[in-house]
Formats: C-alpha cells, structure tokens, sequence
C-alpha cells in the first residue's frame, strides 16, 4: 500500500469557544450571500452570450444545455437576492430577445 505521507492533510477547525462575534459572522454571511449572487449573474450573463454564439453556429443542442445553465443561474437569482433586482426584464439580464427564443424554438423541429 502507498502511504500518505506526501499528501497534505486538510486542518480541522479548532473546536472549543467561538473565536468570532456573532456580528462578524453576519458580516462574513451577508459578503458570502452577496458573492454568491455576484457570481451567478457573471455565469448568467456569460452563458446568454455563449448561447448566442452557438445559435448563430448552428450549435443547437450546445444552445440548448447553455440556455439551460443561464435558467438555473436566473432561477438562483430571483430567489435569493429579494427586493434588489426587481424591475429588471430577462433582455436586460442579458437573456435572448423575443426573436432569438422564436428562432431557437424553431430549430427543434
């Protein structure tokens, strides 16, 4: 058997009484939440347009599976970040136009 040895361990956290506040945790949730949204519009954003991309390549089972992932990230978006995106339509998103759904609904066919 190989031994372990070469491979670095992952630390364990310290167990005992909390080293933070309760406010600094709320902090580091707020930072991490917000994170978290920023990052699913990055990938909302990057998917609509790689989804473009593919339609105009005539990639449509690539469109597909990243209108996919754009939905997902949208979805994650509108049931997490509350009163802030409200008012905003999926064009403004960076979602696919009225014409382009009709055109990539059409090429399933």
């Amino acid at each position: 058997m190989a031994s372990h040895e070469g491979f670095p361990r992952r630390k364990r956290p310290q167990r005992g009484p909390a080293a933070h506040d309760r406010s600094a945790r709320a902090d580091n949730a707020a930072a991490t939440r917000e994170a978290a949204l920023d990052i699913a519009s990055y990938v909302s954003d990057m998917t609509a347009q790689l989804e473009a991309m593919a339609l105009a390549a005539n990639h449509d089972l690539l469109a597909y599976f990243l209108g996919m992932a754009r939905s997902e990230a949208d979805l994650f978006l509108r049931t997490n970040e509350g009163a802030e995106g409200e008012g905003e339509t999926e064009t403004e998103k960076g979602g696919l136009s009225d014409e382009g759904q009709a055109e990539f609904d059409s090429s399933d066919d």
